[in-house]
């Protein structure tokens, strides 16, 4: 190879992997910040947000279900409409309401329990990719991802000549370590 072309291969490397790289900025961002998220799922929920409040309710269950649920609204001050309410039991009673949230009455535990569940913005969305809960089209464009990584890993070593290349011995050992972590994680622990 003439140092002519040896430098064109240089440039040309240099070039797709500073481009290549641009590109995957935003796509590494989104599966940094939901791989991230889904390590910590034992924590936090990363897809919604449960709100949960409980408070002591004394009433009577031979109360009519209009009485019931006034004073249930009254003791949580609500002012959302009630779309539908049921009796699970002879001892609890559940309220829905049109925007979400579940109300339900135990009148053996003398509680009365609000629950609303709603999305978290964004990280849903981005833990729905990470996952591959989309399907189809994002499995091609997933798999396109991986290889622009796997690009970017192996034209990494042909970006610095000279001493500061990996290639020396001062820098491969940390190309070493690199593949050695995972390595070693999944045979010893």
């Amino acid at each position: 190879m003439t140092r002519k072309s040896a430098n064109f291969w240089f440039r040309l490397n240099r070039t797709l992997h500073r481009d290549i790289g641009y590109l995957c900025i935003g796509l590494t961002l989104v599966f940094a910040v939901s791989g991230i998220a889904l390590n910590h799922i034992a924590d936090w929920n990363p897809n919604y947000i449960i709100e949960r409040v409980e408070k002591p309710f004394k009433a009577k269950n031979t109360l009519s279900d209009e009485q019931l649920n006034e004073q249930l609204s009254t003791l949580f001050e609500f002012n959302e409409a009630i779309k539908a309410s049921y009796w699970e039991s002879v001892q609890q009673y559940k309220l829905f309401f049109a925007e979400g949230g579940t109300l339900t009455a135990n009148f053996s535990r003398q509680t009365a329990v609000y629950e609303r569940v709603t999305e978290r913005a964004v990280f849903k969305q981005f833990n729905t990719l990470h996952l591959n809960e989309a399907k189809k089209g994002w499995v091609v464009f997933s798999d396109i991802y991986a290889g622009m990584l796997i690009f970017l890993a192996l034209s990494a070593l042909f970006m610095v000549k000279g001493k500061y290349s990996p290639w020396r011995l001062k820098r491969g050992w940390l190309v070493i370590v690199g593949g050695l972590i995972p390595t070693v994680y999944i045979f010893y622990v």
